[in-house]
């Protein structure tokens, strides 16, 4: 081979080289940069045009907003999941009515044609919101219900005021270990920020807890919700696999219904 072909050779790896190293970088510093927004998928959902929730009052607590029923002593707080709105959960609300429950469906500052863009440190305001709202109202019964994301915030919820009874749905560790599933090819424990550590937030809360996940989620590995399972403290916890239940499809599965009506008695 000639030393001309070499020298051509040697420029085109390192012209791709260089080309790879650009746009990894890009794209990790998109990730970086981006991630609220990757996280946080909100749709522009009016919140108070919510055909499904008109019994409902639309509250206003500290800047978070609420859709809020009194039917009595004993109240659900449901934080979603992060894609949609909270008025998509109109149907959790009303599954919980069936057992006698008061609702307080959270919905995260960002969402609902909301001003602000959703981030991390304002679900977190939310959830202190909710837990002062909660104080005033004096409820003698508090279950708190965590959707995906909404388990961060629940299990957030959880580390402040511990509640009556908790019900994580899709559940992680922390957000770092599912970008780890997801991007492995990066050094994901420097480039996520603002990560919810649910192990850390419920090492110590002691109460009935419930925890679902289904089978076959992709966005959320089952094993992460079985660590996050392993780790709780609780004396009184459980855990049901839905089987055939992808990320997005667990309402479809009467063994949801079932499982957390049991629970919530």
């Amino acid at each position: 081979m000639s030393m001309s072909l070499v020298v051509g050779s040697t420029r085109r790896n390192l012209i791709a080289l260089a080309f790879f190293l650009f746009f990894y970088g890009a794209f990790g510093a998109l990730l970086f940069f981006k991630q609220e927004s990757i996280v946080y998928q909100p749709w522009p959902q009016d919140f108070d045009n919510c055909p499904a929730l008109t019994s409902a009052e639309r509250v206003t607590h500290q800047d978070t907003r609420i859709y809020f029923k009194n039917n009595g002593p004993k109240i659900v707080v449901i934080y979603h999941g992060n894609a949609g709105s909270a008025c998509d959960r109109a149907f959790m609300a009303s599954f919980f009515e069936q057992y006698g429950y008061s609702y307080a469906l959270v919905e995260y500052a960002g969402y609902s044609n909301d001003a602000v863009s959703p981030r991390h440190d304002r679900v977190k305001k939310d959830v202190e919101h909710i837990v002062s709202f909660l104080e005033e109202h004096e409820f003698r019964q508090v279950m708190v219900v965590g959707e995906s994301i909404g388990t961060g915030a629940a299990a957030f919820h959880a580390a402040i005021k511990s509640p009556s009874k908790l019900v994580l749905i899709s559940p992680f560790t922390d957000l770092i270990d599912i970008a780890r599933h997801r991007f492995w090819f990066y050094p994901t424990l420097l480039l996520v920020k603002n990560a919810f550590d649910n192990q850390s937030l419920l090492s110590r809360y002691l109460g009935p807890v419930l925890v679902l996940h289904g089978d076959a989620d992709t966005i959320i590995q089952t094993s992460l919700g079985k660590e996050l399972f392993e780790s709780l403290q609780s004396k009184e916890k459980h855990m049901e696999i839905i089987q055939g239940a992808g990320h997005n499809t667990m309402f479809e599965y009467p063994a949801t219904y079932e499982s957390i009506g049991a629970f919530a008695r």
